[in-house]
């Protein structure tokens, strides 16, 4: 006779964000604001004004964390994003 064990679906939430990867966006002083906001938009799908506060905050502090998700998602945000000369990064 085989047992059969229950798992908690908070626990497998836990599980699954242990392995989500990162997109993470790095300054650069050689393109235009409207440049990122518009890879950002293109990528990510995300807002106008949310693009806007995450190029901001890429320039003021260097870097940020521009998308989640499982890899291969991350990889193709990336590589659009990357498309025009960003620099972008995946991180685990």
């Amino acid at each position: 006779m085989t047992t059969q064990q229950v798992i908690d679906p908070e626990t497998i939430k836990l599980v699954k964000e242990e392995f989500l990867s990162q997109v993470i966006l790095f300054n650069c002083n050689c393109h235009t604001f409207d440049t990122v906001i518009e890879q950002l938009i293109k990528a990510t799908g995300c807002s106008s004004a949310t693009a806007s506060q995450l190029a901001y905050v890429a320039d003021q502090f260097g870097r940020v964390k521009v998308f989640e998700g499982e890899r291969e998602k991350c990889e193709r945000v990336a590589d659009i994003i990357g498309s025009v000369g960003l620099i972008v990064k995946i991180t685990q």
